[in-house]
């Protein structure tokens, strides 16, 4: 009876510590990814179990350290993407993982003083899976897209929110003696609700990003068939004037003036297909983008070489996909304009997918220097406060897929290489 006894209770604590890991897992998952190799896998999984399962008391100066310390070994090791993202997911987590455990263990130790420390064990442990079950269920669908929509930026915005909660259930844990237990849970009650407030806040982030990328995407949408539409009519005017233009076509014929009637005839042909609707690539928004700035190169003299083949590229947003070619254009078209000798002015545009993988180089011609403070690319527009964030903003896409960005310039040219996974996150 005694074995059997003995049996289930570990069968208990087992599941009761695994939903507790399991849980912590897949919320650290929600801010940043873990390394694709198996072994990185099972040692960030254990090592978070222990982490999310560990004792700590009031005054445990040993505990709270090492498991801070083996936290952020943790996410150096065996997750990926900035450091900044992986230093906010312990800044923002940590915390909590502290207060629940200041409460599990020290509560549970004074109200249930007549069960056993194994009953009581097991006890704090369930209380903890549940907890961080809770948390995991109420957040997943909110935090999702942390490490796709929030940057550096946004991230170091929020460590400094964090980095309140964060110092004072440290020191508390340190600072606080045994007769003072109640300053450690007020702490510990504060931190919880501030941090998962903080996690709330986040959600609001994400949804403001998003708005503003989908009102982007909108607009080029919008930009793109207005323009279809003033092609189109453009088109019916020349049809209607068809019987005209024939005729002056026919009359040329008849005073055997052919090399006019060829010239008249090819003029009416350029007219009619600089109006047409070009098909780069099978993705309606890259083809709206395409389709736009190709205008814009046309009309500014610029000599353009697009080649694209990701027909099937369906796993990487098209938001994402939308800003890579919008700001690099964009960016390219600028610098070409600014070519005195409009013969020199020309883009060369490649994307592929590749055993899958998106890459995606752009060449232009330019003239000015290259502005550069502190390493980075500054925008040469003298309103410098509301430029220059195009070449960021994509090295933040790129840096969520994981992917990497190669930028070189010559005197006389500038080339911007994009790899990454065309894996959607």
């Amino acid at each position: 009876m005694g074995v059997l006894i003995s049996f289930c209770y570990y069968v208990l604590l087992f599941f009761a510590i695994l939903l507790a890991g399991i849980s912590f897992y897949k919320i650290t998952d929600c801010f940043v990814d873990v390394k694709e190799y198996k072994i990185f896998k099972l040692v960030a999984f254990v090592g978070l179990v222990f982490i999310v399962t560990v004792i700590i008391y009031v005054s445990d100066i040993v505990n709270v350290l090492y498991a801070l310390i083996g936290y952020i070994a943790i996410m150096t090791i065996c997750y990926q993407g900035s450091i900044i993202k992986r230093i906010s997911t312990v800044m923002v987590l940590y915390p909590i993982v502290v207060s629940i455990s200041i409460f599990c263990n020290n509560f549970n130790f004074i109200l249930i003083k007549s069960i056993n420390d194994k009953i009581n064990y097991l006890i704090w442990n369930f209380v903890l899976a549940f907890f961080w079950l809770g948390i995991y269920l109420v957040m997943k669908d909110r935090i999702l897209y942390a490490k796709q929509y929030i940057n550096d930026k946004t991230w170091i915005l929020i460590d400094i929110i964090c980095f309140a909660p964060f110092v004072s259930i440290v020191l508390t844990i340190i600072w606080t003696g045994y007769n003072e237990e109640y300053k450690a849970y007020i702490i510990a009650l504060a931190c919880i609700i501030s941090n998962i407030g903080i996690m709330f806040l986040i959600k609001y982030i994400i949804k403001s990003v998003k708005i503003r990328l989908d009102n982007q995407n909108y607009k080029l949408q919008y930009d793109y068939y207005k323009s279809l539409e003033e092609k189109q009519l453009e088109v019916r005017k020349i049809y209607h004037d068809m019987n005209n233009n024939l005729q002056v076509i026919r009359n040329y014929i008849e005073n055997n003036n052919i090399k006019k009637a060829k010239l008249y005839f090819e003029k009416i042909k350029e007219k009619v297909t600089s109006y047409d609707n070009k098909i780069f690539c099978n993705n309606s928004i890259v083809n709206a983008v395409l389709n736009n700035k190709y205008d814009i190169m046309i009309e500014n003299g610029i000599d353009c070489d697009i080649n694209i083949s990701i027909d099937n590229l369906i796993s990487i947003d098209d938001m994402d996909l939308c800003s890579i070619f919008s700001n690099t254009i964009d960016n390219a078209i600028e610098a070409s304009i600014k070519i005195k000798d409009v013969s020199r002015r020309k883009i060369t545009i490649k994307a592929r997918l590749y055993k899958g993988y998106f890459s995606y180089s752009i060449t232009n011609n330019k003239e000015n220097d290259i502005l550069t403070y502190r390493g980075s690319i500054i925008s040469s527009k003298q309103d410098k406060k509301h430029h220059g964030f195009g070449l960021q903003n994509i090295k933040d896409i790129v840096d969520k897929y994981n992917g990497t960005v190669d930028i070189s310039y010559t005197q006389n040219e500038f080339s911007l290489i994009l790899i990454s996974k065309a894996l959607k996150i």
